[in-house]
């Protein structure tokens, strides 16, 4: 064994290779367990929402794991590199139950149960005594897994009290999540006692009054069985639990095992931007609920939300990469604190972090709901196009500004559709979408003025780079005066006669600054929304 962790120690693993064998392993995992444990329904779990609940659940489990016992070895990145040499060990639960059962399987699941009783689950995993969920094959699998993960510990650490410490949390870590149902149930019901049926009937309750049923399964309803319905909104939901968790999981691991590294692809999201987009999801959203398209529900709603801010800032994050990726010698003349100018990172890393980005912005946009997915994957592929070669379009003036807006309309959709009970288009004012189209391409142009040199050297003919700030100008104070046509309130014109002044001012004055053109935008939408809910 120690041998074969000092080769593990001596294998080289890129990130991609990590990943590309995790998922493999877990989905032989999920392919075996379909074989045991038939899902209520019969179904084969062939299908998204259950691929991505287990793919969402294991990559919480392992994360998790790789977090809480790399505290104790000191060594994240080894510690990851272990755990994926051992995770082939969650295929032995799957195949026990077959064997022992005769062919005919066990039911493996969440752990459901409530009050005491949930107490007592949590001493009884490693018995003979019964507990609704776990298997036999799952108790040996995990007894093996845990004898795998203590030899680990012991053999880093050569301390007994350390290792059995370790294995303690790990366990209260796997069980917790494994209850996580029942939890649900315990702090939204407030009910200790009840039985699974009372759990079941809970979890239904929560699918059905939630944006869930609108956003995935209104549709479905009509089409399955009730028992289905219910495993289709609980995968649902589950996504969005693990998803919100392994994020944060996620981003935590990259900074214990590259403190600097992780430091400089946060300070390189540019959070003035990342509030500029975001502000539009926010707006899609609040107009949604202030016309009363939509409405809040449940606690369930705001936790699907915060899966499509994190979406959306996954769009964003992976737009910055791909972009950098394209202007180095671009950043080497007007933004040279940039990451890959000032060499904090490599091309490798940047590819890398756009490729974990881009696997946010999906998950966490399917994990809100089918619109929202359609609606960040085109935000995706527009920023490939408006940054990436042979098509770059951010070379074309007026194009790149066209293709920012249109991103921009998408978000604002995502935002609004995720509330609307009402998913037809005509249910967005086309005369909004269209003005929305048409502000964001005249007033985005700004951020090209501080790229003036740059974007000349490359050959990028932006409006800035041809005609000066000036013309900028005029288009941003434009943009700000169609404001009123596009709302059809003639009141917003005491914001936005002022705001399209200043703003011209803001661009043209020298030294020019950005962050106060930003600071305007925000006020502008803000006294938009203000300006709005009084009248």
């Amino acid at each position: 064994m120690r041998k074969f962790f000092d080769s593990i120690e001596e294998t080289e693993i890129t990130l991609a290779s990590w990943i590309f064998g995790f998922i493999a392993i877990v989905y032989v995992r999920i392919f075996l367990e379909s074989l045991s444990s038939p899902s209520s329904s019969g179904f084969i779990p062939s299908d998204a929402y259950t691929l991505i609940h287990y793919g969402l659940f294991w990559i919480t489990v392992v994360i998790g794991l790789t977090l809480i016992i790399g505290s104790f070895v000191k060594n994240y990145k080894q510690t990851a590199k272990v755990l994926l040499f051992g995770l082939p060990l969650i295929w032995i639960s799957p195949l026990l139950d077959i064997l022992l059962s005769g062919g005919k399987g066990a039911v493996m699941s969440y752990i459901y149960d409530t009050g005491q009783n949930l107490f007592l689950d949590f001493f009884k995993f490693f018995t003979i005594k019964p507990v609704y969920g776990v298997t036999l094959g799952m108790r040996f699998g995990y007894l093996i897994f845990f004898i795998f993960l203590g030899y680990y510990l012991w053999s880093s650490q050569k301390s007994v009290s350390k290792t059995l410490l370790a294995l303690i949390f790990c366990y209260i870590f796997l069980f917790l999540i494994g209850i996580l149902p029942s939890l649900l149930y315990l702090i939204g019901a407030h009910d200790q006692g009840g039985n699974i049926l009372n759990i079941f009937y809970y979890i239904n309750k929560l699918i059905i009054n939630s944006n869930i049923f609108y956003n995935t399964l209104h549709e479905t309803a009509v089409s399955v069985s009730p028992l289905r319905f219910l495993e289709l909104g609980f995968d649902k939901l589950v996504s969005q639990i693990f998803f919100v968790i392994s994020v944060i999981l996620i981003h935590f691991f990259f900074y214990k095992i590259e403190p600097e590294k992780f430091k400089a692809v946060l300070k390189n999201a540019r959070p003035e931007r990342i509030i500029y987009y975001l502000s539009t999801l926010l707006f899609g959203a609040g107009f949604s609920l202030l016309a009363h398209f939509g409405k809040f529900l449940s606690w369930v709603d705001t936790l699907g939300f915060i899966n499509l801010l994190i979406a959306w800032f996954g769009v964003w994050m992976f737009s910055v990469h791909i972009n950098d990726l394209e202007d180095v010698e671009i950043d080497e003349v007007t933004n040279t604190s940039r990451p890959l100018v000032k060499k904090t990172l490599t091309h490798s890393d940047m590819r890398q972090a756009s490729f974990i980005y881009l696997a946010i912005a999906l998950l966490g946009s399917w994990s809100a709901g089918f619109y929202m997915f359609f609606f960040s994957t085109i935000g995706l592929l527009v920023s490939y196009i408006y940054s990436v070669p042979p098509l770059r379009l951010r070379r074309v003036p007026l194009l790149g500004s066209f293709l920012i807006a249109i991103v921009c309309l998408l978000a604002t959709l995502s935002g609004f559709y995720f509330f609307s009970f009402n998913k037809t288009v005509a249910a967005f004012p086309s005369l909004i979408a269209l003005g929305i189209l048409l502000f964001f391409t005249l007033e985005i142009n700004f951020r090209d003025i501080k790229d003036i040199e740059g974007d000349s050297r490359a050959g990028i003919k932006t409006l800035a780079v041809l005609y000066g700030p000036k013309i900028v100008g005029i288009l941003f104070g434009l943009s700000f005066l169609l404001i009123p046509i596009i709302f059809q309130t003639p009141n917003l014109y005491f914001a936005a006669i002022p705001g399209a002044f200043l703003g011209y001012n803001l661009l043209t004055r020298k030294p020019y600054r950005e962050l106060p053109v930003f600071i305007l935008h925000y006020a502008m939408l803000l006294a938009v929304i203000i300006i709005t809910i009084v009248i």
